[in-house]
């Protein structure tokens, strides 16, 4: 039986930060306080925020008025019901000098608010899961969620080789600049100084550093550059995420196909050795069960990261209608899930769920008018303009081919690729009735046959009495 003691605190149960709010603050809210770490998904929250608000949340809206910063509060509490900008878009990423501060801090006091809520009513941990790839949102979502005092920052589709000098910058109030962010070709900056939030962060730990790597040798080099490049830096465990997984995949070796080179098993001895705790996630041949905990464990793992059981769970922010096809087709074991190696404008090969009325059936693919109006998977793109200026545009390959090429990029890039942030706001039930749903889930989602609750998830995974302690441990005191 594996050991249930825990490494500074930090739970042996990760529960995934899955999509765009189908980890929303309620789910991991209900797995924070049964002793797992509740992970919310940091994609988009300046939409999913700003719309609650927008609809008169009020727990989103006296949450934002914790924010410790004025400015942030009276911008994003101005789309609340009676308010000047009740009925305005939400703004989004610019490369305008003069604009871009603006949607920062929205996003910024975003993730503080979805933190805060997964945060209230316990004593457990809670992390927030930072999208490499929407990199224009990296720096401010790390920053407000900081700030609302998380426990843990999980990091994927992407290597996150500056995040430790991310974090010791914001906790210094120090702006920030990356030409670009390691890996993504984009340019980030963001101004923090003004705020005058050091002295609050450095009241508090700083976050746990969990990167989610899919390979030997970006888990080797980035020990390496952050003994070098910050002081000796190092994670307080890997995730290792098998090709099996939901979401996002790494590219296979092979570029085509993946093949045993690619599987956790070709490298996850050779991490270990490198003592830094590892997670498992998407390798289950139970589908994320204790046995599969019992399995990795006793070959070495810390604990695991599961997801597409609690993407299938009551208290996921996944549209109901939607659960409910897939649990039934899943009954009927005639659910399908493919690798798709274009769909992503991210470049990332991606599974997607085969549902009717979404956005993998062809016509209704062919059906939706191309637009990018959200931009969280746009990248920079520059230009030598006549005069020798740089002139900085933002582009993303499920732009309208015209659109794409009259920004600098070749419209053949655009072939297949969906727009997942409308597809995954209206997974969330965001704009579903203007946009189709994109689904997304591990092959292990397939063995989700009946409704579960998350309890019983944790405490299937952790044991109904170790759920029963924390549960106990958690309540506050006081």
């Amino acid at each position: 039986m594996p050991s249930m003691t825990l490494i500074d605190g930090m739970p042996r149960l990760i529960q995934a930060g899955m999509g765009i709010h189908v980890s929303s603050a309620r789910l991991a809210n209900a797995t924070s306080r049964l002793g797992a770490l509740g992970v919310v998904s940091g994609a988009a929250l300046r939409h999913v925020v700003i719309e609650d608000i927008r609809g008169g949340d009020d727990d989103a809206i006296k949450l934002a008025q914790l924010f410790p910063v004025a400015r942030y509060v009276e911008e994003i509490l101005a789309f609340a019901p009676g308010g000047p900008k009740h009925t305005h878009a939400v703004p989004v990423d610019t490369p305008h000098p003069g604009h871009s501060a603006y949607p920062r801090r929205l996003s910024t006091i975003a993730a503080f608010i979805e933190v805060k809520r997964a945060q209230q009513g316990h004593r457990g941990k809670i992390g927030i899961n930072v999208m490499w790839k929407a990199t224009l949102t990296a720096l401010p979502t790390i920053y407000g969620a900081m700030l609302a005092g998380v426990d843990a920052l999980l990091c994927g589709a992407g290597v996150p080789m500056e995040l430790p000098d991310i974090i010791a910058k914001i906790r210094a109030g120090k702006d920030m600049e990356y030409l670009p962010l390691t890996g993504t070709g984009t340019h980030v900056r963001m101004a923090i100084a003004e705020d005058g939030t050091a002295s609050l962060l450095q009241e508090r730990p700083a976050p746990k550093m969990i990167p989610i790597l899919s390979n030997f040798a970006f888990a080797k080099r980035m020990l390496d550059v952050w003994q070098k490049e910050y002081d000796g830096a190092r994670p307080f465990a890997f995730v290792l995420e098998n090709h099996t997984a939901g979401g996002h995949n790494a590219p296979p070796r092979n570029k085509s196909e993946f093949t045993g080179q690619d599987s956790i098993d070709s490298y996850f001895e050779k991490v270990l050795v490198l003592g830094v705790p590892v997670y498992v996630a998407g390798a289950f041949e139970e589908g994320g069960s204790r046995a599969d905990f019992e399995q990795w464990t006793a070959r070495g793992a810390y604990g695991l990261q599961v997801g597409s059981r609690f993407a299938l769970c009551r208290e996921s922010g996944m549209r109901e209608d939607l659960r409910e096809q897939i649990i039934a087709a899943n009954a009927a074991d005639s659910l399908a899930i493919e690798t798709d190696l274009t769909a992503s404008p991210t470049g990332y090969p991606l599974k997607t769920v085969q549902l009717p009325h979404t956005t993998t059936e062809p016509e209704i693919y062919q059906a939706r008018p191309r637009i990018c109006n959200k931009m969280y998977l746009t990248r920079s793109h520059f230009e030598t303009l006549p005069d020798g200026s740089v002139k900085e545009t933002y582009l993303c390959p499920a732009m309208p081919p015209e659109q794409y090429q009259r920004l600098g990029g070749d419209p053949a890039e655009t072939q297949g690729r969906f727009c997942l942030c409308n597809g995954l706001l209206a997974t969330a039930g965001y704009d579903s009735d203007l946009e189709p749903a994109v689904v997304t889930l591990g092959e292990s989602g397939k063995r989700v046959k009946r409704h579960w609750s998350a309890r019983e998830i944790v405490e299937e995974i952790l044991t109904p009495q170790y759920v029963a302690q924390k549960a106990r441990e958690l309540i506050p005191t006081g």
